[in-house]
């Protein structure tokens, strides 16, 4: 801590986990440790992919950034476990109110990383409060980090926690007002016992201070920013010699400077062009696209692949406020003629979707209220000759006529499989399915292997379903949209089916053309 410019003579600044307990690792995937050559000094909290909270008195020296590193996924600081993640910083920004001189006020800052950590089940970020959203006095929050565990004591290598609960204005103030030097300030937030025993300590500054809302989300509501001493009590009695008289847990309440770290994280975006409501045009045969969510955006973006080449998008990481229509966030795939191929939500892992199209257009939209964190995909070209399997890898959404047919086709089939294909016809068209082929396992009520054929997405609808070693009939669909399905059991397989697809034109058969599926219809792709 040497290297603060300034001394604070009875601030314990790089402040305060005592009477905590050592946490399980993966509990706080949210928490940073903030490195300088390689020596952890202060945390801080992972908003979105590229953003981390942490205090504005942890980086005071100018100098810092070309040597400040931030280490996402870490428990003990003695070894590299698998899970973690280091970033340079590409830009850090001070509250513009700190005030190096009064550093007990308005003590936040924002690490713009050089690059994006890539989420996963250790490195997550915490929720931001919503506007207005407030934790009342005599809730119970958690405190985090690698402080010291007794005032004068050494610091841990693991991460510990401790509860806290938030104490009310007037509290506050009268326990800050009894001080040798009486302190105020706009954003100050306090937290802790007043008989002591229990805070946060030098080494845990900039760290989260979190509130579990009723639903289970875990939100950043402040700031470890400082104290007088490590969990000594405050209340003013004979005994207690005022050197000896600590305060409460001192945090930047994060309701109070929630605006500013929005309008500094949403400028961000803006200047990184692809994350921008400006269509991000992705025109590579293949690619990674990484989206942290964050409230309040629309962000558009056009994959390109050659003429006539098909796209194929494969989903590692999912998480979008759910919600049984996807009303309020959502990523939506259009293909051609600004057709809609599916809307997301949710935490499971959409199927990978191969859409017979060269290009396609990705929507995400999320509201000011709860959100997920992202999702990160990528998306690839390929020929149209792979598609007689295509269903069985992944979901095929078809705008054009061609075959069918089951996997390994005229070879036997494998059990245990899942294929699905939905076709798309154009406007005043309606789809006809014939078979040149057909054998597959054969049950009274088709139940063990099957193909199913279904007016819509949701499989609300069904037209016929077919087994056995007789040519089925031909099915016609009664709209523009068509699902087939096939699916085997865990035991026989045979030499599966071929089929064809073709395009049949009726007069004024509008329904379900501008949408080739609906957003109800996820059960599909999951």
């Amino acid at each position: 801590e040497s290297f603060l410019p300034f001394s604070l003579f009875y601030l314990n600044l790089f402040t305060r986990i005592v009477g905590g307990s050592q946490v399980k690792q993966g509990t706080h995937p949210w928490q940073v440790s903030l490195k300088r050559s390689q020596k952890h000094f202060c945390g801080g909290t992972i908003v979105s992919a590229q953003w981390v909270v942490t205090a504005a008195h942890c980086i005071l020296d100018r100098n810092l950034l070309q040597y400040l590193n931030v280490t996402a996924g870490e428990h003990d600081l003695r070894i590299r476990e698998t899970g973690e993640q280091t970033l340079p910083v590409k830009y850090a920004i001070k509250h513009p109110s700190f005030d190096p001189r009064r550093p007990m006020n308005y003590d936040v800052a924002l690490l713009k990383l050089d690059g994006a950590f890539n989420f996963s089940s250790s490195v997550l970020p915490a929720c931001l409060p919503d506007p207005g959203e407030k934790f009342e006095a005599g809730y119970i929050c958690t405190a985090c980090g690698w402080g010291r565990l007794n005032e004068n004591g050494v610091l841990p290598q693991v991460l510990y926690e401790v509860n806290l609960p938030i104490l009310n204005n007037k509290e506050c103030s009268r326990a800050l007002s009894t001080l040798k030097k009486p302190i105020q300030g706009d954003t100050i937030m306090c937290a802790g016992f007043p008989d002591g025993g229990r805070d946060a300590c030098q080494g845990d500054s900039g760290g989260p201070l979190l509130c579990r809302r009723k639903h289970g989300a875990w939100t950043l509501a402040g700031v470890i920013s400082w104290g007088m001493g490590c969990a000594r009590g405050w209340i003013s009695n004979e005994k207690r010699k005022h050197y000896d008289r600590g305060s409460p847990g001192i945090f930047t309440d994060l309701s109070a400077v929630l605006s500013w770290i929005q309008e500094n994280m949403s400028a961000g975006i803006k200047r990184k062009g692809k994350r921008s409501v400006q269509d991000g045009k992705l025109p590579d045969s293949e690619g990674e696209l990484h989206f942290p969510g964050s409230p309040k955006q629309l962000c558009v973006w056009t994959l390109f692949v050659p003429e006539g080449n098909y796209i194929l998008l494969r989903f590692s990481h999912f998480d979008i406020e759910p919600e049984t229509f996807c009303d309020y966030d959502s990523l939506s795939v259009y293909s051609k003629d600004n057709r809609l191929v599916g809307k997301f939500c949710g935490g499971d892992l959409p199927l990978p979707i191969l859409v017979g199209s060269s290009s396609i257009r990705l929507k995400f939209v999320s509201d000011s209220k709860d959100y997920g964190t992202g999702f990160s995909m990528t998306y690839k070209a390929l020929t149209p000759d792979v598609l007689p399997d295509s269903g069985c890898e992944s979901l095929a959404v078809l705008f054009e006529e061609g075959v069918l047919q089951s996997m390994h086709y005229p070879e036997r089939y494998t059990n245990m499989a899942d294929c699905q294909w939905i076709i798309c016809a154009p406007e005043d068209h309606v789809i006809k399915l014939t078979y040149q082929s057909f054998e597959v396992e054969e049950s009274e009520d088709c139940s063990y292997d099957a193909v199913t054929v279904y007016e819509d997405v949701g499989k609300q609808e069904e037209i016929a379903k077919s087994c056995g070693f007789a040519l089925p009939a031909p099915v016609l669909s009664s709209s523009a949209v068509m699902l087939v399905v096939f699916h085997s059991d865990e035991t026989e397989t045979f030499g599966g089916f071929r089929a064809t697809i073709s395009f049949v034109h009726v007069s004024g058969n509008k329904s379900n053309l501008g949408n080739c599926l609906f957003g109800a219809a996820q059960r599909a792709f999951q």
